[in-house]
Order: structure tokens, then C-alpha cells, then sequence
């Protein structure tokens, strides 16, 4: 009888492997000879730009079959036009990637009509946080946030869902700063022309990354750190104050920190719903080996991106979160980053 026993599940063991071969097999057959579709829901030569050609350079040798990996813009409105059309357009096999501002998981939030589910989107993984910091260029009237409660401040901004506006717009309701937000920039890049030109006093929302590329802005001095987006302080920059630390009002923290939570979501790569989960499971563990690839490393070093994985799981996990958030505490943000000037 042990033996009888034996047999069975030594045939068991078999069956689940062949099924697993052939469900390998399946997705490798899949993608071979396919080209997968990269929207960025950006302008070109912004931080979000940079990490998302990085990652489809990299990718596609490490997805069974390795497909082409084709990077496409596709700016507009916070990378809100993106998102609702990889939910509601694009197709739903596993053959488009993108990667959005953050904040349109909080943008959701706050305007039920969006059409997109952001819990729903396949998450792959996530490239690197999405360190923010707010700055003013070294000619600005007000060169702190108490000198910006006094005098008027010009910061550019993409869009009004992007942190580049809401930040501002709710530390003005907040803490009673006076920052006049100009949008219509597409990138980080444009934005910081816009101060270099003289458009512009400052950046309500930048990426480190792009910072890095601007190496110049920092160690001569150009511009001044004045907070950070974010859960925690940034490590090369502790001297300088998370947004939630600018307040001691509760509510207001606590609207804040539902703002910063982006920060943790970050740089994150995702697909439609409805992927087959063999093919989700084939991207997601595609993705935990590019970001552990010294190659990819040492390119994401040589390119001054950073690199802060999470995993898909971690991501889809995360998302659903943000999204179930209690109607007070999104309400109260509603309020807080409303368009003003």
C-alpha cells in the first residue's frame, strides 16, 4: 500500500511539473516574435521618462520569448489620458506596459469619473520610489517656507493632478504659503527650463532623478531643497522636512500622508487588467530578475536613476490600500488640493 501510495504521488509530482512546463511553454510561445507596447504617461526627458526607457531596454530579455520592448510618450493631464486608456483601450493580453505618474491612484480618489479602476491595473513591479522634493530657484523672493507665507512664490506645474500643483495648492490652504501655480509644463525637464529662463521661482514637485541629472543645480547651489514628498526624510537630504512635518494639525497630516503615499508606490510598471495570470506571473518574476541583473544595474548607475525595487504583489497590495481609503480622509484631501490662484 505504501508503495501504491508512492507511485501516486510520484506521479503527482509529474503531472504538476509537465503542467508547469506547459504553461511556460505556452507563454513563451506567446510572446516570441511579439513586440510589447510602453506608454509613459509623461513628456520626454523627465525622471518618470528616463526610469520607464530604462526598464524597457533591459526587459524584454528576461520575459519567456523575449519580446520587443517599444517606449512611447503619451503625456496629458498627470498621465491621467494614459491611464484611462491602458484600462479602457488597450489590449488586455499582456502585450502592453506602462507607467504613470503616481498620483493617479489619488486622482481616482478624488474624482469618482475617471475611467479606470487603479486597484485593477496588473501591477509588474516597481522600479524605484518616486523621491519628490519641492525647490525654488536661488533668485526666488522667498527662499524657505516661512519666507513663502509672506511673499508670493511662482512654481510651475504639469498638470493639476500632479503633485507639481496639488502640493502647493494644499500647503497654501495648510500652512499658509503663497505659491501661484503655472501649469501646462509636460516633464521635469520643461518645468526646470521654465526656472532657468526665469519663467518660474520654483518646482512645487521634482523627481530626485531628475535632480541627478542636474548635478550642476546642486552643488552650485542654484536651487534650494524646501520639503520632500514622502512618508520618511530623504537619506541623502535629512536635513530637509517631509510635507507632513510642516504641520502639526492631524487632519492636515493626515491628508498629507495619504498625498505622500505616491512616494511608495513610485516608479511603478503595471499592465491592463484582465492579463492571463500566466503571463502576469511570467512579467512579474521577469521583472524581480531585471532589477537584480548587475548589468541593469550598472546601467540604471550609469544613467544616475535609482533603483528601489518592490515586487508586483507588493505593488497590487499597496494600490488597494490607497485606493479603500475612509471617505474623511479623501474628502478632507478633495478640499485640500483644489485649483486656486
Amino acid at each position: 500500500m505504501a508503495r501504491f501510495h508512492q507511485t501516486l504521488l510520484s506521479a503527482g509530482l509529474v503531472l504538476a511539473a509537465a503542467a508547469t512546463g506547459a504553461q511556460a511553454d505556452a507563454v513563451e510561445d506567446f510572446y516570441k516574435g511579439k513586440t510589447i507596447s510602453y506608454i509613459i504617461g509623461l513628456g520626454e526627458g523627465g525622471g518618470y521618462d528616463l526610469s520607464s526607457r530604462l526598464v524597457a531596454q533591459h526587459l524584454g530579455q528576461f520575459i519567456p520569448g523575449k519580446p520587443n520592448i517599444v517606449p512611447r510618450n503619451m503625456p496629458g493631464a498627470g498621465s491621467i489620458a494614459a491611464a484611462e486608456y491602458v484600462y479602457s483601450a488597450a489590449p488586455r493580453d499582456g502585450t502592453v506596459l506602462a507607467m504613470f505618474q503616481p498620483t493617479f491612484v489619488l486622482e481616482k480618489l478624488t474624482d469618482k469619473g475617471r475611467k479606470f479602476e487603479s486597484e485593477k491595473f496588473t501591477y509588474i513591479g516597481r522600479a524605484d520610489q518616486s523621491v519628490l522634493v519641492g525647490l525654488v530657484w536661488n533668485t526666488s523672493p522667498a527662499q524657505s517656507i516661512e519666507e513663502m507665507k509672506k511673499t508670493q512664490v511662482v512654481v510651475s506645474a504639469n498638470a493639476a493632478a500632479g503633485t507639481s500643483a496639488t502640493v502647493p495648492w494644499a500647503l497654501n490652504r495648510m500652512i499658509g504659503t503663497k505659491m501661484k501655480v503655472v501649469l501646462g509644463y509636460a516633464s521635469s525637464a520643461t518645468m526646470g527650463m521654465a526656472m532657468e529662463r526665469g519663467e518660474a521661482d520654483g518646482n512645487g514637485s521634482t523627481s530626485w532623478d531628475y535632480l541627478e541629472t542636474k548635478r550642476d543645480w546642486l552643488d552650485e547651489n542654484k536651487i534650494k531643497l524646501l520639503y520632500t514628498i514622502a512618508l520618511e526624510r530623504f537619506s541623502k537630504y535629512p536635513d530637509v522636512p517631509t510635507i507632513m512635518e510642516l504641520t502639526t494639525n492631524e487632519r492636515d497630516r493626515n491628508v498629507l500622508k495619504l498625498i505622500s503615499s505616491s512616494s511608495s508606490i513610485g516608479r511603478a510598471v503595471l499592465s491592463t487588467p484582465g492579463v492571463p495570470a500566466d503571463r502576469a506571473e511570467a512579467l512579474r518574476r521577469a521583472f524581480d530578475k531585471m532589477v537584480a541583473d548587475p548589468k541593469f544595474l550598472e546601467d540604471a548607475k550609469t544613467r544616475r536613476l535609482g533603483v528601489d525595487p518592490a515586487t508586483g504583489e507588493v505593488l497590487q497590495k499597496m494600490v488597494a490600500e490607497v485606493a479603500s481609503q475612509s471617505d474623511d480622509v479623501v474628502n478632507a484631501m478633495v478640499e485640500a488640493v483644489k485649483p486656486m490662484n
